[in-house]
């Protein structure tokens, strides 16, 4: 979404934990931070490096409108069903990722931080091979952060230039809290204007492992995106960085999620959603011609 970015970086695994982290507190160009700095920008100094520090969840959407949404050309693969075999037979795992992108960086050049909340539709046949996963993005709501704007609407995403509450610090806990977080997307002047949010996520730590595993999520986060099915962004996200383990390891979270029309076809609510409360280093592939990436099939183990 940012800068050119080269292939071929493995992944590592970590445990879960289901207490909360405290977090060192940093401070961005425009407002105040608790994400750690990017672990591994000196180690590659001239990839596109940085964080990425918030939620991600699987909203089970029935898998007829998941069908409706996904443009009709490109088969759903059956990963999931390998991955989750729990998982009910008419839904799919919509994926909802909340986010601070955090100490991006490239050639020595960083870029402000800045939020976003991001559908993804994951394990989509994209190049009709049957077996290469893709995740299909329409929308990412954005902090206006024209460096990444135009680098969302490349790739023919539509980057929605919104506010957050709180502005940069979405996998934070409430005040006074150490177990409950919320975050609220509010597209355009909507926020100004007083207007409910376009997306709301509130969730609560828990001790429960939850009902999805850890390689489903390294799986479908790390799956290149798409929309209009010419370039690709290889995201690749770490889960073996020091910023995804010890006191930082993922924590598992439990809530609710709301998403507005047109970000779904029509307005929705979600309850008892699982995810994880996570902050992860990555490497950026930039603009890659999606036929490049036959064969992918996520990262991780499970795949």
């Amino acid at each position: 979404m940012y800068f050119p970015r080269l292939l071929g970086f493995a992944l590592g695994v970590s445990s879960v934990r289901a207490i909360p982290a405290t977090s060192q507190s940093t401070t961005s160009l425009a407002c105040q931070t608790q994400s750690q700095p990017n672990p591994i920008a000196a180690e590659y100094p001239t990839l596109t490096t940085g964080t990425i520090n918030g939620t991600v969840a699987v909203l089970p959407i029935e898998y007829t409108l998941a069908r409706s949404i996904i443009p009709a050309q490109y088969p759903i693969l059956n990963g999931y069903k390998h991955l989750l075999p729990g998982f009910p037979t008419d839904k799919y795992p919509l994926i909802i990722e909340s986010v601070l992108d955090h100490d991006v960086q490239a050639n020595s050049i960083t870029i402000a931080d800045f939020s976003r909340v991001v559908l993804s539709f994951p394990f989509i046949d994209l190049l009709g091979d049957g077996y290469s996963n893709f995740r299909y993005e329409k929308y990412v709501l954005i902090t206006p952060n024209p460096v990444a704007m135009v680098g969302a609407a490349a790739y023919g995403e539509i980057p929605v230039p919104s506010t957050f509450e709180p502005p940069c610090d979405g996998y934070a806990f409430k005040p006074g809290s150490n177990m409950n977080i919320f975050f609220n997307a509010y597209q355009g002047l909507d926020q100004a204007l007083g207007r409910p949010p376009t997306v709301a996520v509130e969730f609560e730590a828990t001790r429960s492992a939850g009902p999805y595993p850890l390689n489903f999520y390294m799986n479908v986060t790390n799956q290149p995106s798409f929309s209009t099915g010419v370039l690709c962004d290889n995201f690749i996200t770490l889960y073996n960085s020091t910023v995804t383990e010890g006191q930082y390891a993922p924590v598992v979270v439990v809530g609710n999620v709301s998403v507005a029309a047109p970000y779904l076809p029509t307005a929705m609510e979600f309850t008892g959603i699982y995810g994880l409360k996570i902050d992860r280093a990555f490497i950026e592939n930039n603009y890659m011609a999606c036929s490049r990436l036959k064969g992918y099939t996520g990262s991780g183990s499970g795949d």
